[in-house]
């Protein structure tokens, strides 16, 4: 006579350690699309702002071989864009997903408008809240083509980035979204451990936004925020 099969179901120990692994295997999954966002972002990012130099160059070659100046905000030397009408759209200026910006009918909420306004000032452009990148005042094509000229948006100390993205200068852990050297060459680059965008120098780790670089700290300006 056969015995009777056993149907004994999971024990509590056992669906709690079911739910466990269940729920590192979602967090692992979660992690891991968020790194690939960031990443797809990044790029992103990378290619506008290799856009923006070109078209930064182009203007440099019509003003005394100097990119446009910015006192305040770097919106101001990329408005200049608009006036010589290299440009016209601002939707390149934005990053997805970023602080600076405003909240619009973008995708992802956020984003610049696209609306420029008239000639010759074009003063509706890159607005408050309507770009994400830093940019270096006072160079021109002929500087250390090594220099940066122009990066995402720092937070509101200037040069450093947070892994915090949900606040300005918010950057997806042990990613910076793009810098942009004087060269033309675009990068995607890691943040050392107190958010600084640091790189070797003759054999040395240096911030690429300090004097030590060679970048004048006083001449970076933030996009302006609302």
């Amino acid at each position: 006579m056969k015995k009777p099969t056993s149907h004994r179901g999971f024990s509590r120990w056992e669906l709690l350690v079911s739910l466990i692994v269940g729920g590192l295997l979602i967090w692992v999954v979660y992690a891991f699309s968020k790194q690939d966002e960031a990443r797809f972002i990044s790029r992103q990012a990378a290619s506008n702002a290799k856009g923006i130099h070109n078209m930064l160059s182009a203007w440099a070659q019509d003003n005394n071989g100097a990119f446009p100046n910015a006192k305040q905000y770097s919106n101001e030397a990329f408005r200049e864009l608009f006036k010589a009408k290299l440009m016209d759209g601002e939707k390149v200026f934005g990053i997805a997903n970023d602080p600076w910006l405003r909240k619009s009918s973008a995708p992802g909420g956020r984003g610049p408008d696209n609306e420029i306004g008239s000639a010759p000032d074009f003063a509706m452009a890159l607005q408050a809240g309507e770009c994400s990148y830093a940019y270096v005042s006072g160079l021109t094509p002929d500087s250390d083509p090594q220099l940066p000229l122009l990066a995402n948006a720092f937070s509101e100390s200037v040069g450093l980035y947070t892994d915090d993205p949900s606040r300005r200068g918010g950057v997806f852990k042990g990613l910076v979204s793009a810098w942009v050297r004087v060269s033309g060459s675009a990068a995607v680059a890691e943040l050392s451990e107190d958010f600084r965008l640091i790189q070797n120098k003759n054999g040395k780790l240096v911030d690429v936004f300090s004097a030590e670089w060679g970048t004048n700290p006083d001449q970076i300006k933030n996009p302006q925020g609302e």
